[in-house]
């Protein structure tokens, strides 16, 4: 299924030979475990700011969502989503469901939060050189939702020296 993601441009600051930017790609999630790719996503926003030397710092600001790097082969996402679940099943009982401070919208989640603390990857910090992502040939970079879908953000912070 095709993800809805917008991408704006927020801020752009230039001091000197270092400038700083930031933009907030808007997300769509689909489901429990979506694994959605968003690096071109991020290189056209690296590609945009006119760095060309630095780091992209991508991050969820989310506690059920992660940013992992890895593979976009199809196998890998399979057997990654059965480990989340194998982590931290979805049908069972969490003592977090029943948190004096929930909101009476919200939907259970203790699920989410401890496959997000296994993760531990709110956020991913990358080489920006020559004014492109420095990856490796198979990496990709993925948005993850570990609780259910609804709109999310991915933000991206450039540092690094420009053109």
């Amino acid at each position: 299924m095709q993800q809805e993601i917008e991408v704006g441009l927020i801020a752009t600051l230039a001091t000197g030979e270092v400038q700083t930017a930031s933009a907030d790609i808007a997300i769509a999630t689909t489901c429990t475990s979506d694994v959605i790719d968003v690096t071109d996503r991020v290189g056209s926003i690296v590609g945009d700011t006119g760095i060309v030397e630095g780091f992209a710092l991508i991050s969820a600001p989310h506690t059920t969502c992660a940013i992992i790097v890895n593979e976009a082969e199809p196998g890998f996402l399979e057997d990654f989503k059965h480990a989340l679940e194998a982590v931290a099943p979805q049908n069972r009982e969490y003592a977090h469901n029943d948190a004096p401070h929930a909101e009476e919208f919200e939907a259970p989640n203790g699920y989410a939060h401890i496959r997000a603390a296994f993760l531990s990857s709110h956020s991913v910090l990358l080489p920006v050189r020559n004014g492109t992502l420095s990856l490796g040939r198979w990496q990709r970079i993925f948005f993850v939702e570990l609780d259910r879908a609804r709109p999310r953000t991915c933000q991206v912070t450039l540092v690094g020296r420009a053109r």
